[in-house]
């Protein structure tokens, strides 16, 4: 379920809740409001470019994911 209120940055295009894409969103959510500064974003670029043969469209990313304002 998306969330209706959020103090901090969430995410403008729905993200189907059954995909691991929309967990992610949730961690880097609560991990923003720990720490502002961390590097999740990044780490998570790399992971899926080490790994091109996982397809992330099957995981729930949508194109541009890292657009999406929890993730900048």
């Amino acid at each position: 379920m998306q969330p209706h209120r959020t103090a901090y940055s969430w995410i403008h295009n729905p993200a189907d809740p059954l995909r691991i894409f929309f967990d992610l969103c949730i961690i880097k959510y609560f991990v923003n409001v720990i720490s502002p500064s961390n590097d999740m974003t990044n780490k998570l670029k790399t992971l899926l470019s080490d790994f091109p043969e996982v397809d992330s469209t099957a995981m729930g990313f949508p194109r541009d994911w890292e657009k999406e304002p929890v993730w900048k």
